[in-house]
């Protein structure tokens, strides 16, 4: 395993973490940094010695090196870039260090800024390719478009560092491994007198500094979630539970209300669930032989038309047939086809948009800034019905908005 320390990213708390997990001698933690090309041996070796290897390294030593379980961490950018002026700051030895003490930070940024402009993508993709020429010819952006791509493929594990904390019992309950040193933390940066406040607003007044780290940080954001997530399921797997998600249960089929809902909430129809706050809500349903529809009311919209409301395979995503009725005035039945699904298999409802009401409501009304499409009960599981004509299907499936009532936001119940 190999951990890529890009600089000022709580690198080193982590690396004592994980390197604890190891046998004496079978961890390596790099005082200094591998150079390519004169490091190029010296590295394999490494490797080649040690479980855990954590080190700085400059020039594409990773090029045409295999590394299975490679590890990185990213920092907000704002953050890396106030750390990393601190750090240079209080370095007397750092060719920037004088300038770093005697500038306010508006004028070293716009002296000096070059240093610090997307440090983390430009540390993370120098390991693999040499950037110099490169970005010289072409600029950040297509090199970026060329070569991150590939570049994270590699990796295993890719880090924010305010997760940190998190990853450690994940990691370990994903490598079966136990950290002695979970609680190690080191490398504060101690009291320097720097005016932090003015420091972050020169570095907000600048955000040609860090608009890719930006985009390489909400990146790894998002990869972390779903590894963890991912991670969860093994440690206690999603098994079709008896708790507050499941909306219906009969013969041993059921119906559970999963991403993107509101928790329960009465209505005059019983207990009800918004749909929010994205787009797009998940269902998973497990059916008993002759549970061939799914079916639930919608008593309440908001800002959508009762027409905007699709379902679709979540495996495929492909649509399914849905047959709307109107058996009250504001109440709408849908009734999902489900044949030819699996007995165990998700749904997901999507919609055009998903308001808050504050957007939809006069001014003085209901100002809620809960995103929410439709208000849905009374689900159940059935026997599929007799289909209608081939011509009235369409026109139940595919019906035009104005076939039904305006759009409207109607207050919760």
């Amino acid at each position: 395993m190999f951990y890529l320390h890009i600089p000022k990213t709580g690198g080193q708390t982590l690396a004592r973490r994980l390197a604890s997990a190891f046998p004496p001698g079978r961890s390596h933690l790099q005082a200094e940094q591998f150079t390519y090309p004169a490091d190029r041996a010296a590295f394999a070796e490494c490797l080649a010695k040690h479980d855990f290897v954590e080190a700085h390294v400059t020039g594409e030593l990773l090029q045409g090196c295999e590394v299975a379980d490679l590890l990185v961490t990213v920092r907000e950018p704002v953050a890396q870039i106030m750390s990393n002026f601190r750090h240079i700051r209080r370095e007397p030895d750092r060719r920037l260090s004088r300038a770093a003490r005697e500038l306010d930070p508006g004028t070293f940024l716009d002296h000096f800024g070059d240093f610090f402009t997307n440090f983390q993508y430009r540390y993370l993709l120098s390991a693999f390719v040499p950037l110099g020429l490169e970005e010289q010819r072409h600029g950040y952006w297509p090199t970026a478009a060329r070569h991150l791509p590939p570049v994270l493929g590699r990796v295993r594990w890719l880090v924010p560092t305010d997760r940190i904390d998190a990853f450690v019992p994940l990691w370990e309950a994903e490598t079966g491994r136990r950290a002695a040193e979970r609680a190690f933390a080191t490398n504060h940066a101690p009291s320097d007198g720097v005016d932090l406040a003015a420091l972050e607003a020169a570095i907000r007044a600048r955000p040609a500094l860090f608009a890719l780290d930006s985009v390489l940080y909400q990146h790894a954001c998002s990869r972390y979630a779903e590894w963890a997530e991912a991670v969860r399921q093994q440690i206690a797997p999603w098994d079709y539970p008896a708790n507050a998600s499941r909306v219906f249960h009969d013969a041993g089929g059921g119906i559970w209300l999963r991403r993107g809902w509101y928790p329960s909430e009465p209505t005059r129809h019983g207990p009800g669930n918004w749909a929010g706050p994205v787009r797009r809500s998940d269902i998973a349903v497990r059916r008993a032989p002759g549970q061939d529809t799914l079916m639930f009311d919608v008593i309440v919209i908001n800002g959508i038309t009762f027409t905007d409301i699709a379902a679709f395979d979540a495996a495929g995503f492909t649509r399914l047939p849905v047959r709307r009725e109107e058996v009250a005035r504001d109440q709408w039945r849908y009734r999902v086809d489900l044949t030819g699904l699996p007995d165990a298999c998700e749904i997901a409802l999507m919609v055009p948009n998903c308001y808050a009401p504050i957007n939809v409501f006069a001014e003085g009304e209901n100002g809620s800034l809960e995103r929410r499409s439709f208000l849905a009960a009374n689900w159940a599981l059935s026997a599929a019905e007799p289909r209608p004509p081939a011509k009235a299907r369409q026109t139940e499936q595919d019906a035009p908005a104005s076939a039904d009532r305006p759009a409207k936001a109607l207050p919760a119940e």
